[in-house]
């Protein structure tokens, strides 16, 4: 009988991506011929908001007491420097996910553990040389306390300095607890913004906040007069949704597109509504891309060979709905494919137009560096979704 691959994942919470950590999960069946799903089992821990100590209770009672053979879920790079020694201890291989709001570390990670990102930074930084080519002159970032604790402003900022800019005008919202709506905060941010004459805005927000941004932008008639940049997360089905009646255009960056006619995304879609009946997320993707991998690498991971299933998963690729893709932290890996997207909502209807490809960051790129270094934050979120 062939043992089942007992697969430990960290489930932390979000009012913004609840369903996230089941999406990925489901993306990873949906790539699993039917036959062999029952030769993996998920055992789920749940971390909270992802502290480093309930992250480390968690691994401790993933690996000691359910005795998982992989550990996996939504982790910060952040918090690898800590955890990775427990890993090693015991042995593990893991395989986990981010939204990429960080980039990965300088230094190399340890051989056993594996990443799949959505690699927003990314995105932000293809959106920053874009903007700045396309726009040109001088461009402003708005942006809450909790956005400014990553690297995607950052990233953008060095897209645009490596497409000429000479200057960027940079907010970031007070951070007030005793006021949950940033309305009021956001009027005195866009009468200096709209003086100062900016050629183009980029903003970044989330959840509720999201939408009183583009609430407030639209009040101030900022839509006629400020070209709108908005960080992906802006740029979600759901949020779009919510903000149909605002006529406003914008635009934004993707790393895959739904409706792409390409065969690797088809095949994805169609598996994903065979295997689990629902619209697929950027999350179902990325479980997906772990599961082409897994069926790859089957007899691999049969046998139990730590030291060869590290060999495997480091020089294998997976070729999906994203495109080809890696899962180890080198100076080689393959930069992602970016769509820029023009966003209009109008007449109730929010539309995604691909009208350029956009410009991935080599790691080789002095700007990698430059990011970590005029970026040093103690914020250790350990996701952008909380």
């Amino acid at each position: 009988m062939t043992p089942t691959i007992k697969i430990g994942f960290l489930v932390p919470y979000s009012s913004i991506s609840p369903s996230m950590s089941k999406d990925i999960i489901d993306g990873f069946y949906s790539a699993i011929p039917e036959p062999y799903r029952a030769l993996f089992q998920f055992v789920p821990e749940y971390v909270d908001k992802g502290g480093i100590e309930l992250v480390k209770v968690a691994i401790n009672k993933l690996v000691m007491f359910h005795n998982v053979h992989i550990v996996s879920g939504i982790v910060s790079y952040k918090l690898i420097e800590e955890i990775a020694p427990m890993l090693e201890r015991q042995r593990k291989l893991a395989f986990f996910f981010d939204s990429g709001e960080y980039l990965p570390p300088l230094t190399s990670m340890s051989k056993g553990i594996f990443f799949n990102s959505l690699q927003t930074w990314q995105l932000e930084y293809a959106l920053g040389v874009w903007a700045q080519r396309h726009f040109s002159g001088k461009g402003a970032l708005l942006m809450s306390v909790y956005e400014a604790g990553y690297h995607m402003h950052s990233a953008f900022c060095q897209g645009a300095l490596s497409s000429g800019a000479e200057e960027i005008d940079m907010h970031v919202l007070p951070f007030n607890p005793q006021e949950p709506s940033i309305e009021g905060a956001l009027m005195p941010f866009f009468e200096k913004i709209e003086r100062s004459g900016v050629n183009y805005l980029h903003a970044l927000f989330c959840g509720a906040e999201a939408h009183e941004f583009f609430a407030c932008y639209k009040k101030m008639g900022l839509h006629t007069q400020i070209p709108l940049v908005i960080t992906p997360h802006m740029a979600t089905e759901e949020i779009l949704c919510a903000i149909e009646g605002l006529n406003i255009t914008s635009f934004s960056a993707s790393g895959w597109d739904y409706h792409s006619a390409h065969d690797k995304n088809l095949q994805f879609k169609n598996a994903y509504q065979i295997a689990i009946g629902r619209k697929p997320t950027e999350f179902s993707v990325m479980g997906y891309e772990m599961g082409l991998l897994f069926t790859m690498l089957m007899p691999v991971l049969q046998r139990g060979d730590r030291v060869e299933i590290i060999k495997s998963v480091s020089s294998a690729y997976v070729d999906g709905p994203r495109g080809v893709r890696d899962f180890n932290h080198s100076i080689n890996a393959t930069p992602p494919a970016i769509d820029i997207e023009k966003i209009t909502v109008k007449h109730n209807r929010a539309s995604k137009l691909v009208i350029d490809q956009g410009t991935a960051l080599q790691y080789t790129n002095s700007a990698f560096m430059d990011i970590h270094t005029q970026c040093v934050s103690g914020w250790k979120n350990p996701y952008l979704c909380v």
